[in-house]
């Protein structure tokens, strides 16, 4: 554990008495405000063994510090020299500008003087010979040159660099032309990581150079840089759920097995992404099949050709599925949102007692051992996304057999077709929002509510026996857990915050004309009469029938979503 300049140091102490009276004293000062801190800071244990060294005090003329590599750069081939008169307390401290002499390493090994920096060093600390040490100012003479001459540097640099081989941090004092080595220990940002190596800590590993990812998906709930705590949970989670359903559902290549290269959402640079190929080769990577995946997926389909073939090198030519697995995507594209609400109750229900047990420990073991717990919910999830993606494929599959090509018509009644959804959970959330400012108007007006600070209003609103309080209070029961990134266990939640819904509902009680919206399934007659590609009475009767379940795939993903 390393905590440089945190503890106490006792100079001049004379007697037994007094040695063990400063070790006592300096036991102590590792519980000081400034030595807890630090401890808190870097994750080190607060009530730590501490050993105190005891040594024969030297009352240099001359004393500093010395780094054996560039203590900002790291560079190993400059060595640098802080200095002052007296002793080292001043230098060590800061409390005074020491001088400053760098010395450089040739590729040979031979040191050159490189420069000297006068620092404003105004004062000294010098011990009598009662082993008080006393503080002095320094004469103009000695504060304009520099206490430490050229071949003490050398001779300085040279001893440390015949018994250390590594990045030391030493401290020294000079009396009568003697050296004393008085402490060496590591440097402390020796191993400091870079701002690129910060940026990259989380990085998952490639499988080769030419890796394709998007933020297609995963990017609506994690739209920007997530926190270290919430990659690790989303990667883990939805990257085992995806793992066990693609080994379940008979993709058994070799990048849903390996335990070297993770599957499903990937970290890089504290952004999460998906593996393009994984998931456009779901069903081969030229195929009909594959394209409306595509489309579902990442909304058109991929034609880079490195893309492809890339896919074509990774992944079989369709047909990865045996007869068995084949029946089994068609029994869960027909019941897989049948156990939802079970999963649901079970997810609303669940409950952990934290005073069950008695110690921390017992408590650490007991959540470790839960985190399976909502295996079940990612799951459920990653089966209702795909499903939804393939009943959304088929969709498309039977727009381009209609019209016998891809086109913008294709598209163009693809996206009209996926957008007569209805009574989606998120489509909801704005129409709620919408039902709670537009009772807030009629309450109590705009201007009232917008004249409100955030903090009166959200009062206002909690509460207020109206009506708008009532569906306010609701809306935060049924949506509280929503945010911008609310995959990422950092982010602040509405419940958690009413402000952030506060400041919504004030934007939106400003429009003046503003009227209830509701948004209401149209026709499938009425809906393929709108469309640009002709359909025959074969394509009419294969759509009435995926149509639906496209809703259905649509409105289990968002609920399913709510349970992670």
């Amino acid at each position: 554990m390393s905590a440089a300049g945190q503890m106490d140091t006792f100079l001049g102490v004379k007697g037994f008495k007094e040695i063990f009276t400063a070790v006592k004293k300096c036991w102590a000062s590792q519980f000081g405000h400034i030595a807890v801190e630090y401890k808190r800071r870097y994750g080190q244990v607060l009530n730590s063994p501490m050993a105190v060294v005891v040594q024969e005090m030297v009352a240099c003329d001359v004393s500093g510090v010395l780094f054996t590599c560039d203590p900002v750069t790291n560079n190993p081939s400059v060595i640098t020299i802080t200095a002052n008169y007296g002793l080292g307390e001043t230098v060590v401290s800061g409390s005074v500008e020491p001088d400053t002499l760098k010395l450089r390493r040739k590729d040979s090994g031979k040191l050159v003087f490189d420069s000297c920096a006068i620092g404003s060093k105004h004062r000294r600390i010098v011990m009598q010979d009662s082993g008080v040490t006393v503080t002095e100012d320094l004469d103009e003479n000695s504060k304009n040159e520099s206490c430490l001459s050229k071949e003490a540097a050398e001779r300085l640099a040279k001893l440390s660099l015949k018994y250390y081989k590594s990045s030391r941090d030493i401290e020294w004092g000079i009396l009568n032309d003697q050296i004393y080595i008085l402490q060496s220990r590591t440097v402390t940002n020796a191993a400091a990581d870079s701002g690129k190596e910060i940026q990259h800590e989380f990085d998952a590993p490639l499988r080769c150079e030419n890796e394709f990812f998007t933020v297609a998906n995963v990017g609506e709930v994690m739209p920007s840089a997530t926190s270290p705590l919430g990659i690790e949970l989303s990667s883990k989670f939805f990257g085992n759920a995806i793992r066990i359903l693609s080994l379940e559902n008979g993709f058994e290549e070799n990048m849903f097995k390996s335990n070297f290269f993770p599957s499903g959402i990937l970290p890089f640079s504290s952004h999460v992404h998906m593996p393009v190929v994984q998931v456009m080769t779901r069903y081969g990577h030229n195929t009909l099949m594959s394209k409306g995946f595509m489309v579902s997926m990442f909304g058109r389909i991929l034609d880079d050709p490195d893309l492809l073939r890339y896919a074509e090198e990774k992944v079989r030519e369709g047909g990865q599925q045996s007869l068995y697995f084949r029946l089994k995507l068609f029994w869960d594209l027909m019941f897989f949102d049948f156990d939802l609400p079970k999963i649901k109750k079970k997810v609303y229900n669940y409950h952990l007692n934290f005073l069950e047990w008695n110690t921390a420990k017992e408590t650490f073991t007991a959540l470790l051992n839960s985190c399976s717990d909502f295996d079940v919910a990612g799951k459920k999830h990653m089966n209702c996304t795909e499903m939804s993606s393939n009943w959304n494929t088929y969709m498309f599959w039977i727009l381009c057999q209609t019209k016998k090509s891809f086109d913008n018509d294709v598209y163009s009644d693809f996206a009209r077709l996926l957008g007569t959804s209805s009574n989606v959970e998120s489509a909801n959330i704005p129409l709620a929002m919408q039902e709670v400012a537009i009772q807030i108007v009629k309450d109590i007006g705009s201007e009232k509510f917008n004249s409100m600070p955030p903090e009166e209003a959200e009062e206002w609103l909690e509460s207020s026996t109206s009506l708008s309080g009532y569906k306010f209070l609701q809306f935060l029961d049924r949506h509280g857990h929503r945010c911008l990134k609310e995959f990422d266990v950092h982010s602040i939640t509405w419940g958690m915050d009413h402000k952030l819904s506060i400041n919504l509902l004030q934007n939106l009680v400003k429009t003046s004309n503003i009227e209830e919206v509701k948004k209401e399934e149209e026709s499938t007659s009425k809906i393929f009469s709108q469309l640009q590609v002709p359909l025959d009475f074969t394509s009419k009767c294969y759509l009435r029938f995926v149509l639906p379940n496209c809703r259905r795939g649509v409105r289990a993903r968002e609920i399913s979503k709510l349970l992670c």
